[in-house]
């Protein structure tokens, strides 16, 4: 019964349901980070990784601007973070192994 189920797993294909990075990530004085800004497959354990990094990259922007007036930072979080969340995203899917497993894991025989 499991061995159908093994022939319906295709590498890669678990993510593209569950991967979302939006564009843009900042709109006025208002930017995203976290699961508001991509969301990631949660076999990929990347989530927390991506979420913290753009908490701190967002963090040096605003203090930049406070301390410095100096807002090029903020004006670059948006492309900064979302070609980050994507190339992470790319990896997760192009990888055999990643893919093979996620699918097992999602078909519940891992």
């Amino acid at each position: 019964m499991v061995t159908p189920l093994l022939r319906e797993i295709r590498p890669g294909a678990y993510d593209r349901l569950l991967a979302v990075v939006i564009d843009p990530m900042s709109y006025g004085r208002v930017y995203l980070l976290g699961d508001a800004a991509h969301i990631v497959p949660p076999m990929s354990a990347k989530g927390i990784h991506l979420a913290l990094h753009d908490a701190e990259v967002l963090a040096r922007a605003v203090i930049d601007h406070i301390h410095r007036d100096d807002s090029t930072l903020l004006g670059e979080y948006s492309a900064f973070r979302r070609q980050i969340a994507r190339a992470e995203l790319e990896r997760q899917s192009s990888s055999r192994a990643a893919g093979k497993l996620f699918g097992e894991l999602l078909a519940g025989i891992n």
